[in-house]
């Protein structure tokens, strides 16, 4: 038996499996057996592509139908009988040391079920060709490689995830019990599965994965749909959490200083019913003529969004039974006091954060909070 399980995703992207799967058959750890799944019943190129590699650790798995994003993931995340297991994405691409940077921070910390690494930022040009921006999702001091060690809960996590899929291992045993509701929308995923899985989040700030900025994307749920799934997240951090009065007010300034401000997320769920007095005691008058002005130009997403939990029932029970699980399991650990709201790893103070260092213009869905 392998020590890992790789899932390979693909759907119609023949420009870009080869550079993902020859990420992965250059890792330094090599000791993996990979399933790569082809989503597009029609596409012939990843049977022709497998074939022509003939590497007999990598098994194709031709979908008679498309299974979807979700349905994908959960595949992935139910794992094999290997201890570990991970997940790539046919438009993203490993650096070949990250299986075993990670799979080494992860056997040096039991405490952790997931090992995530930091991601260079690459962005695709309308010609096909691809530019380095320069940038990580998560800005860290140069050279440093110091894993950190996350638990539930974390202020960030009330309207965005720590992780990101695209370069992470994690054990399969835990994994398998986290999948997530097939209504869930794919913009939400990464923020779901961190109220669904168990155990401590492990991150590396050594950028050891690249993530592709696409054209296309499949997390496209448009205005009022990515609304509701902020609602969902938020929702289910407020109501298991129940964060005191400094958070909430932090939370506040984090949002009113995003451009736009997007302080309206919480006007929505303080109207839905979600702790509408100890949300809106912080609430400036700036940020009131705001919200109005918008409920005033979009009343039909404002109707949409107060009854955000009916649109979803069965991810909202998910989402909140699996936030108050958490809560329940953080409760009576002792911690280090942490200001996570954003995605910054500063030099004097390794777990005080601060804001991301994203492109306005390209950024990914759960990177920013809706500002209507």
């Amino acid at each position: 038996m392998a020590l890992v399980r790789i899932f390979l995703l693909t759907c119609r992207r023949p420009a870009l499996l080869p550079r993902a799967l020859a990420s992965l058959r250059a890792q330094t750890l090599t000791d993996w057996v990979c399933e790569l799944h082809n989503d597009a019943p029609e596409d012939t190129f990843p049977r022709r592509l497998v074939e022509e590699m003939a590497d007999p650790r990598i098994t194709l798995h031709q979908h008679e139908q498309n299974w979807g994003a979700v349905a994908a993931f959960n595949h992935a995340f139910a794992g094999g009988s290997e201890p570990y297991a991970s997940l790539l994405e046919d438009d993203n691409w490993w650096e070949p040391t990250f299986l075993a940077e990670a799979f080494s921070a992860l056997e040096r910390e039991p405490a952790a079920n997931v090992a995530w690494a930091n991601l260079r930022l690459w962005c695709e040009e309308a010609d096909g060709s691809w530019t380095d921006t320069n940038r990580t999702i998560w800005q860290t001091v140069a050279g440093d490689s110091e894993p950190r060690l996350f638990h539930w809960p974390l202020p960030i996590q009330s309207f965005d995830a720590l992780h990101s899929n695209a370069a992470m291992l994690y054990r399969a045993a835990a994994s398998r019990t986290a999948l997530a509701p097939q209504s869930t929308p794919f913009d939400i995923i990464e923020p779901v599965r961190e109220r669904l899985l168990s155990g401590g989040w492990l991150f590396l700030p050594k950028p050891l994965g690249n993530f592709a900025q696409t054209l296309l994307t499949a997390r496209a749920p448009g205005r009022t749909g990515w609304l509701i799934s902020q609602l969902l997240v938020a929702a289910s951090y407020q109501l298991a959490v129940r964060p005191a009065a400094p958070e909430l007010a932090a939370t506040w300034a984090a949002l009113r200083a995003q451009r736009p401000p997007a302080t309206a997320v919480l006007f929505h769920l303080a109207l839905s019913g979600v702790r509408p007095f100890a949300l809106l005691r912080h609430a400036r008058p700036g940020d009131w003529l705001r919200f109005i002005k918008g409920a005033v130009r979009h009343p039909v997403v404002l109707a949409r969004a107060l009854r955000f939990r009916s649109t979803r029932p069965a991810l909202w029970s998910a989402l909140l039974a699996g936030a108050r699980s958490r809560t329940r399991e953080a409760a009576g650990t002792v911690r280090p006091s942490l200001n996570v709201f954003h995605k910054t790893l500063a030099p004097s103070d390794l777990l005080t954060l601060g804001s991301p260092q994203l492109p306005e213009s390209s950024l990914r869905p759960e990177s920013t909070v809706s500002p209507l």
